[in-house]
């Protein structure tokens, strides 16, 4: 193959005279494949070793013509095209390609990794107009920004984050520069996909992790729990579901990615907790769409949420938006958050700079005998990507460090990222790269250039696709997990072969810890926190590949005991069961906790020993209507509770028993012929363990001939959508000088009360703090705007949102109602129902359809949060798909209650 001879063109290329000896060798070990096209096979890979390196002396041949005209390329961009990633520059303009480079290869490999669309594979838009070349970016904007602010310019704005002043899109590369341009824009690159950490059957890790043992012995196997798994799809989830491998109630909130790779960690969930309530998002094709999959999953109702996603480019020294965001939703949701700790372990460097003698190349051995670089060997059609960060801050980055991928065999620089850090700009250089059909197998090296700037700390991540071989020269697999998986509440799981005879060897590519952390101060966070099998059986729906490695596979096996226990331990925190988990791991590596297992090996069985659940006595954890509660005689009014754990409810009336509900969580009893006077209503909840009640102050009058009711009495609207409902007063005889109410949902798990607003004639008032599933409102009329013999007065405005599918009762209680003489109001009440439904995505559409104007049917049919003429075509077209796969009554515009012609017509209007 002629190493030797390669290294040293190489090495005079580079600047450096001394030949650095490449012999390669097969290693005695192998890793497995992992990234984008996660094969979970092994293949082998080479070791090489160095020696005789001489750094007396650095040739001028540092000069070469390549290097040279790439740094005066640079140094004469304009500052709009300084915003531009290096692949975004060589699109725009081929004169910015490497030597030996072409437009066409570009443009290939660009496809590949989703970020270009030809001009013939996109539609025209409704108005004709049609698009040349397009690539997909992200924009980040100058604060105080707002991403309406690109929208002239691009084609199609796909996510927004106008927190993070970040918007995604598909723009025209002839608008490349234009866009750039804008005072409001800060750097705009393209999007790198998301990164997989990579039964008939049962995974081995039921019994390895003793699920097993827990479920046959103490009958515990996640019920009450819902587990939510983020991955690439399950576009092959019936197959599962036919060999039994998986239930027929898998919710599936979002598959637009393709894969299933989500079909494969549902099993090993299923398998592991049978009970357990399953659902799917995909991962999005951005950070923006993955932010996304979380919120939908928790506002779904999943307490423990899974995720086996790595992205690439997200910060490596301080949190990004990913980590930021995941760190509040953990604050405010009680929920197990899980997360791949990554399959970086043998793909990884990290370092001081480190000069060359007489060169701002970056020397990886550090003055060692491994070689200056991080090595390749490809083959063609093989592909890798790769990132370099150092650690400045994002957005503020004025130290200026540039990527290449050399080819050993020709002396050709084949990639490159050279985006300029002028002060404002992220510290980050990556490039995708596959090799050309024809080309012969040959050796490549990573190489890190300092333009300007002072020495930094140096990481780089290399991500290989098929093909593609990484020798072991000065990679580390310390400090090797980042992102989200770095949240140190988030369970960052690492992976141990099923079939290590004692579980007890980390897998070679499994990332490592600690987790540097420069900004916003220096930490060094302790990482990964557990460790779970792979290796394990799967059914290889849609043609997965089984076994199933990586650290995708081990990150399930970890959600699935979390669910266990909660569903043994209901009455615990997402805290408590965490932290379950770390202490009754069983212990590998160094003593105690270390940086490459973490706590060590999950185990169900010590957990649920630990955390004795079976001796807690039961709890109610939540009671309908609030007491006291007010009725007039002869209404129907119904006391319900939710306790913790299976008892048996005893309902009593001022002492007299009146119903028994038998093993139970939920019991409910109903009076449908109140009679005056004041009761006490007591719910007795008992079991072996304890037990606890609930007693309410009932209050029945005889009433008036007034009534309070909600308008609409039924109100329509999705997960995550909100709705509005007024409280009315059918009339007041002699006035209102004022009121105390509660408004309540008879199933929080359903809705939530977000907001409360007044009428006018409200002069003073007041509510109780929101959201909440209950709220009290007061309210005084002390200019009598409100008249005597005045009808339909509207008591105020409720605003409600959707979290799970599913229809509960709004029910309003008047604690006291006065008219203008002082005397009491005793209305009756009306309860008002509201449906929450699932809404998903049309095909070929990203986002699932909005209501804007919170009518209840949903005008917005392609999620773009407007009401347009592309709405009714989406109408049109998937006429048949709304009526069989989403909510009639969502769509349903002139309410008749089906999905025909005329609500078509009826949307053209509103446009």
């Amino acid at each position: 193959m002629g190493n030797k001879s390669s290294i040293r063109k190489l090495c005079m290329v580079f600047g450096v005279v001394a030949i650095v000896l490449a012999v390669f060798m097969s290693a005695a070990s192998a890793s497995p494949s992992e990234d984008e096209d996660d094969e979970n096979s092994y293949e082998s890979t080479y070791m090489m070793s160095s020696n005789n390196k001489d750094d007396t002396e650095i040739s001028s041949a540092y000069k070469a013509k390549s290097i040279l005209q790439i740094r005066d390329v640079k140094s004469d961009l304009t500052g709009a095209q300084k915003k531009l990633s290096t692949n975004l520059l060589q699109l725009l303009d081929s004169s910015y390609l490497l030597q030996g480079q072409d437009r066409g290869t570009l443009v290939m490999q660009m496809t590949q990794l989703q970020q270009f669309r030809q001009a013939s594979s996109v539609s025209s838009t409704h108005d004709g107009s049609v698009a040349g070349d397009m690539v997909y970016v992200y924009v980040y904007l100058v604060p105080p920004a707002e991403t309406r602010t690109i929208e002239p310019y691009v084609w199609e704005v796909t996510n927004r984050d106008e927190e993070n002043h970040l918007a995604v899109a598909w723009v025209e590369v002839k608008d490349l520069e234009t866009l750039a341009s804008q005072e409001e824009v800060r750097t705009i690159r393209t999007v790198m996909p998301p990164i997989c950490e990579i039964g008939s059957v049962t995974t081995e890790g039921d019994a390895i992790h003793r699920t097993y043992d827990v479920r046959t012995t103490h009958s515990e196997s996640g019920s009450g729990v819902k587990v939510g798994i983020i991955s690439d799809g399950v576009d092959h989830l019936t197959d599962a579901q036919s060999s039994g491998d998986l239930p027929a109630g898998v919710t599936v909130l979002s598959n637009t990615q393709g894969g299933d790779e989500g079909t494969a960690m549902l099993e090993i969930v299923h398998d592991m907790v049978p009970d357990a309530g399953l659902y799917f998002h995909d991962c999005g094709a951005n950070v923006v769409a993955f932010n996304d999959a979380i919120d939908v999953l928790v506002n779904a109702g999943c307490d423990v949420v899974c995720d086996d996603i790595g992205w690439g480019c997200e910060p490596f020294f301080e949190d990004g938006i990913i980590a930021s965001h995941l760190t509040s939703v953990l604050a405010s949701n009680d929920i197990v958050y899980v997360s791949s700790a990554g399959n970086a372990g043998n793909k990884h460097y990290q370092g001081d700079y480190y000069p060359l003698p007489s060169s701002t190349q970056h020397d990886f051995s550090r003055g060692g005998t491994t070689g200056y670089y991080l090595y390749l060997q490809m083959q063609a059609g093989g592909s890798v990507s790769t990132v370099l960060q150092w650690n400045d801050q994002f957005g503020s980055s004025g130290n200026d460090y540039e990527l290449y991928l050399y080819n050993v065999d020709t002396s050709t620089i084949v990639a490159s990222s050279t985006a300029t850090q002028d002060g404002d700009d992220n510290p980050l250089e990556f490039f995708g790269y596959t090799v050309p059909g024809g080309t012969p197998t040959a050796n490549y090296a990573i190489v890190v250039d300092k333009y300007s700037g002072v020495e930094k700390t140096l990481e780089v991540f290399i991500y290989r696709g098929t093909g593609c071989s990484i020798y072991a020269n000065n990679i580390d697999p310390v400090d090797s997990i980042f992102g989200h998986a770095a949240v140190p509440d988030v369970i960052a799981a690492g992976a141990i072969d099923a079939s290590d005879p004692g579980n007890d060897d980390i897998e070679p590519f499994s990332s490592q810890g600690p987790v540097t952390i420069t900004y916003p101060s220096p930490v060094s966070r302790s990482k990964p926190d557990l460790c779970g099998v792979d290796g394990v059986a799967v059914t290889g729906a849609g043609g997965f590949p089984t076994p199933f490695f990586g650290t995708s596979a081990a990150a399930p096996h970890i959600a699935a005991i979390a669910a266990q226990m909660w569903g043994a331990c209901p009455s615990k925190t997402g805290d408590e069961i965490r932290d379950a988990l770390y202490d009754t791991a069983i212990d590998r590596g160094s003593a105690g906790y270390d940086t490459v297992y973490g706590y060590g090996m999950a185990d169900a069985l010590a957990a649920f020993n630990a955390l004795d659940c079976g001796s807690d006595p039961p709890n109610i954890i939540s009671f309908t209507p609030p007491s006291p509660v007010y009725d007039n005689a002869g209404s129907s009014r119904t006391f319900g509770i939710v306790v913790n754990q299976a008892v048996d409810v005893n309902w009593y009336i001022n002492g007299t028993h009146v119903q028994t509900d038998t093993d139970v969580t939920e019991a409910s009893y109903t009076n449908t012929n109140a009679k005056v006077g004041v009761w006490n209503v007591s719910a007795v909840a008992s079991n072996a363990d304890g037990t606890a009640m609930q007693t309410w102050v009932w209050d029945v009058t005889q009433g008036g001939t007034t009534t309070v009711s909600f308008d609409p009495l039924k109100s329509t609207t999705s997960i995550g959508s909100t709705t509005t409902v007024n409280l009315t007063l059918d009339s007041a005889p002699a006035g209102l000088s004022g009121c105390n109410l509660t408004v309540s949902l008879s199933d929080p798990s359903i809705a939530e009360i977000l907001s409360v607003s007044f009428p006018t004639w409200a002069t003073v008032h007041s509510n109780s703090a929101l959201p909440a599933d209950s709220v009290w409102m007061k309210a005084a009329d002390l200019q009598d705007a409100v008249k005597s013999g005045d009808t339909n007065i509207q008591l105020g405005t409720l605003t409600i949102r959707g979290d799970a599918g599913g229809t509960c009762d709004i029910v309003v209680t008047v604690t006291k109602m006065d008219d203008d003489p002082g005397n009491s109001i005793n209305p009756s009440t009306v309860s008002g129902t509201i449906e929450v439904t699932s809404v998903i995505p049309l095909p070929g559409q990203s986002n699932p359809p909005t209501d804007p104007d919170s009518d209840g049917v949903y005008e917005d049919l392609n999620g773009n949060g407007n009401i347009d003429f592309d709405d009714v075509v989406q109408y049109f077209t998937h006429m048949e798909w709304i009526e069989a796969n989403e909510p009639i009554t969502c769509f349903d515009f002139n309410g008749n209650g089906n999905i025909d012609f005329d609500d078509i017509v009826k949307l053209f209007d509103e446009v």
